[in-house]
């Protein structure tokens, strides 16, 4: 009698996550058609209607332009979220990028709340092959995250590394906010799966994908002393081309 054993678990997640981007290419298909009309005519309306109407109304047509305006916008960007993830299977160029430079970076951009961000970054250029869009898509997928996650801390804290470990670019992301729920964080990567009550549930997803497209690994858990971990694992790139 001989018995065989073949681990599928691969297999099965390839088949999953091909038919969560078919599902997202449909829906990123038919909800991007109708916007930009949606938002033109909501527009005009304003533009033609608003000289005519008496200060009152006027208001009342200003203010509901601009919630169909700002709705729109949303739907755009989840629009976006459904093209990221349907995309197929590999980056577009690929170059040598400073991995810490573009922390560094996007960084930038969250001012205000670096007064509790504390940086452990190597005194030497960390190089890997990537699409510097999409890493810095990822990068601020992950802060976003840790940034919802602090949101009611009154002692907020995020630690972010960035090291080189035998022959691997290893950055990390650690907060004290609430961390992951049990129930779902061994469902964390899988398509609108989420706890934020306007979250599309594709953020860790899109992360996912843009990781396994630069060849590396994501992992995330939660901390003992409190808060989430997620750390990234990247090929590294020689210092000299």
């Amino acid at each position: 009698m001989v018995l065989v054993f073949d681990d599928i678990t691969t297999l099965l997640q390839a088949q999953r996550d091909a038919a969560w981007g078919e599902v997202a290419r449909r829906l990123a298909h038919e909800i991007k058609n109708p916007l930009t009309p949606i938002q033109l005519s909501a527009e005009r309306l304003e533009h033609k209607l608003s000289g005519k109407l008496v200060a009152a109304d006027a208001e009342t047509l200003s203010r509901g332009t601009h919630t169909i305006v700002t709705q729109v916008a949303a739907m755009k960007q989840m629009v976006d979220d459904f093209a990221v993830y349907a995309r197929q299977p590999g980056p577009g160029a690929m170059n040598r990028i400073d991995l810490q430079a573009l922390l560094l970076e996007v960084l930038g951009l969250y001012e205000n709340q670096q007064s509790f961000v504390h940086l452990a970054l190597s005194e030497e250029p960390i190089f890997i092959l990537g699409e510097a869009t999409r890493l810095r898509q990822v990068v601020h997928n992950l802060l976003q995250n840790a940034l919802d996650a602090l949101s009611d801390s009154d002692a907020p804290s995020l630690e972010i590394s960035c090291s080189v470990r035998e022959g691997h670019v290893r950055l990390s992301f650690e907060d004290n906010g609430w961390g992951f729920p049990d129930e779902l964080i061994q469902r964390a990567f899988e398509p609108y799966v989420t706890t934020k009550p306007k979250g599309t549930g594709l953020g860790l997803a899109i992360v996912r994908k843009i990781v396994d497209e630069h060849q590396g690994r994501i992992s995330l858990e939660n901390r003992e002393s409190g808060g989430a971990r997620v750390v990234l694992d990247f090929p590294e790139l020689a210092q000299k081309a």
